[in-house]
């Protein structure tokens, strides 16, 4: 939806006049997939995951909370804002998500979508910088960014198209391009998540039994590490001209970085730890956007959470994380014979985990809604893998009936 939307806007002057057609344009046709499953008699709320409810409850509460907040007027209307995403994110989509089947199409369909978006937004706009020019302003590159990174770990991982020989060339090129999106629009978090989350997950998706295994893993570890180190040097070495400062790449300006978000997220903690009420219930959502605090979100969604929600919001967030471990391990158990499904699950996590670790140095709650979206998602799959493979009760073997005798209600049961 952001892909497409910074395309619009950096191309059509109709967009930038109509900034929510976009919005509108994906939550009509996300309505139009629910209601085509209703009146094919699917039902989308059977089999709704207790980390779904955990979720929902987590927003509520944290809704709620903007009534204490420090600036309650401020907070609801961001939520106000906000509020749209909340309900398309994790009340709508998860409901199109029925069958194992929903999410190899939703597979083929964000790559098909997100490289044709990749390939526009990477040749065919005008760039600042990191960002794109917009008609009237500039773009959000981690939202591009984001994009081209779940993009490229659904190539890597999820391989939808498998016996195809054509895709298995393609799917590398696709790869490529997202890793070059990524890296031209300058987002640190969101290359070395790439990175990091494509290797850890690769032995999740494609079982590493074998010394040849190992090798593909090694050969998909040098080949991600020299696309990048490529795609430094083109967008980002002081010969090219589209060197914006080099310096943002290195370990002092990461490190400088992530401690600008940490001294945030701290002094948040520090108003927070003040009374006994805002360490249980918190100083309310989006109080860290009062002027008086921070003026703005920390960019640290757990402590934000912490501070904000306080205990009650904060066990709710890690019950979520500890459910959905659960849930994994034992879709891992299960899939183990099962190289398809395997692919799937593996690539659920690798989004599910890319999302969270984005979640530790940008953005707020109410602006990280993808990681709670993907875990709703992942949660209702294993439970709907644990409800396929679970031995049905069978009623006692008639041969072992007296059928002389009088009817026994007792002993069939």
């Amino acid at each position: 939806m952001f892909g497409l939307e910074q395309w619009g806007q950096a191309t059509h002057p109709f967009f930038s006049q109509h900034q929510t057609f976009t919005n509108f344009l994906i939550g009509s046709t996300l309505l139009l997939a629910i209601l085509i499953k209703l009146i094919k008699r699917e039902n989308v709320v059977v089999g709704y995951p207790p980390v779904g409810w955990l979720v929902l409850a987590l927003f509520s509460y944290a809704l709620a909370s903007t009534i204490w907040a420090p600036r309650p007027d401020l907070s609801q209307s961001i939520w106000a804002s906000r509020g749209p995403y909340v309900v398309t994110f994790l009340l709508l989509t998860p409901l199109v998500i029925t069958r194992t089947e929903d999410i190899v199409v939703a597979f083929k369909a964000l790559i098909l979508m997100g490289t044709a978006l990749t390939i526009l937004l990477l040749l065919f706009v005008s760039w600042d910088s990191r960002t794109i020019v917009l008609e009237g302003g500039s773009g959000n590159p981690l939202a591009v960014s984001q994009m081209a990174a779940m993009v490229a770990l659904v190539a890597i991982l999820g391989d939808p198209w498998r016996s195809s020989k054509l895709w298995q060339v393609l799917r590398w090129a696709v790869v490529v391009l997202c890793l070059l999106l990524v890296i031209r629009s300058g987002a640190r978090g969101q290359l070395v998540g790439l990175v990091l989350v494509s290797v850890a997950c690769w032995p999740l998706s494609h079982r590493v039994k074998s010394v040849g295994h190992v090798i593909l893993l090694i050969g998909l570890m040098g080949f991600l590490v020299g696309v990048t180190s490529l795609g430094l040097q083109e967008f980002w070495s002081t010969r090219s001209s589209y060197y914006a400062g080099g310096s943002r790449w290195s370990t002092s300006a990461m490190e400088g970085a992530m401690a600008d978000r940490l001294g945030q997220a701290f002094h948040l903690l520090h108003i927070w730890f003040r009374s006994v009420e805002t360490i249980f219930f918190g100083l309310g959502n989006s109080a860290a956007f009062d002027p008086r605090i921070l003026g703005i979100y920390p960019h640290f969604v757990p402590l934000e959470i912490l501070a904000e929600e306080g205990l009650v919001g904060s066990g709710i967030y890690l019950l979520i994380l500890v459910l959905l471990l659960r849930s994994s391990y034992r879709s891992l158990r299960m899939l183990r014979s099962e190289p398809e499904e395997l692919l799937i699950f593996g690539t659920l996590v690798s989004l599910t985990l890319f999302t969270l670790i984005l979640s530790f140095k940008q953005g707020s709650l109410l602006g990280n809604l993808e990681f709670f979206m993907f875990a709703i998602i992942m949660d209702k799959h294993s439970k709907s893998l644990m409800c396929r493979r679970r031995p049905r009760k069978k009623i006692a073997d008639v041969d072992s009936l007296d059928l002389y005798k009088p009817f026994n209600v007792s002993r069939v049961a």
